[in-house]
């Protein structure tokens, strides 16, 4: 089966299925100042964990972040975003797993605060292995080649209209009960690859707004096997702008 006839087959599958809305939107949401937590929406139940061990959701009309400041001997600058640490814990990043009840592919994904200027970033490992690098799609309005970042598979947020800071139009397969990591992270650019006049601002964190998702028709498996390489394939294609 050729890939563009694959790709075809997917969307309609998305267009057909019934979407799920995964959100952190509100002060009042149940999650608020929990470790782990389960949001269901669209016969889909996604289940949430805030890492390193003791921190708890922060959530606001914003977005979700993460508050670290119950570990011992941890400093957390941003408790209403995810951070780098200090303290005990310095350098460490603060961490999102999630997991889906029932197989699926994530159609996207919705980020707040992602800064160009100090390039900050997200880390999303997924079931299947791949690694995506998320940043500010304005990075090549601060370093003269994209290509020189080195975090794996660099993939561009949208900016344009509202909401920004998104990826729409993905299709990443999941099983039940497999987790994907996101990681809050910050990247380091050699200063020869700034743009001229370009200083970089100190990062300050960012935030996760929530995600998309459909169900797989049966038999999932199957689907998530035959669709796994397109649907990373095609973020990819559109990461390097």
């Amino acid at each position: 089966m050729s890939r563009s006839l694959i790709a075809a087959v997917m969307l309609s599958l998305a267009v057909a299925a019934e979407a799920a809305s995964f959100r952190f939107e509100s002060t009042a949401d149940p999650a608020n100042g929990l470790t782990a937590a389960t949001k269901s929406d669209g016969g889909l139940a996604m289940s949430f964990q805030a890492a390193p061990a003791g921190a708890v959701f922060d959530v606001r009309t914003s977005g979700l972040g993460l508050n670290s400041r119950a570990i011992a001997g941890v400093s957390d600058g941003e408790i209403d975003k995810f951070n780098r640490l200090g303290g005990s814990l310095a350098g460490q990043s603060e961490t999102l797993t999630f997991s889906f009840d029932k197989p699926g592919f994530i159609t996207s994904l919705d980020f707040d605060g992602v800064k160009d200027e100090s390039f900050e970033y997200f880390r999303l490992e997924t079931p299947g292995g791949e690694v995506l690098s998320i940043f500010d799609s304005q990075i090549g309005l601060r370093l003269v080649d994209l290509s020189l970042i080195t975090e794996p598979n660099v993939t561009l947020l949208t900016e344009e209209g509202s909401p920004d800071d998104d990826l729409f139009d993905i299709a990443i397969p999941f099983g039940a009960g497999e987790v994907f990591t996101l990681t809050y992270r910050e990247y380091t650019p050699d200063p020869t690859n700034y743009q001229p006049g370009f200083s970089p601002l100190v990062p300050n964190g960012a935030r996760f707004q929530g995600l998309t998702a459909i169900l797989a028709p049966e038999p999932a498996s199957a689907l998530s096997c035959l669709f796994a390489g397109v649907a990373i394939g095609s973020i990819k294609s559109r990461g390097r702008r």
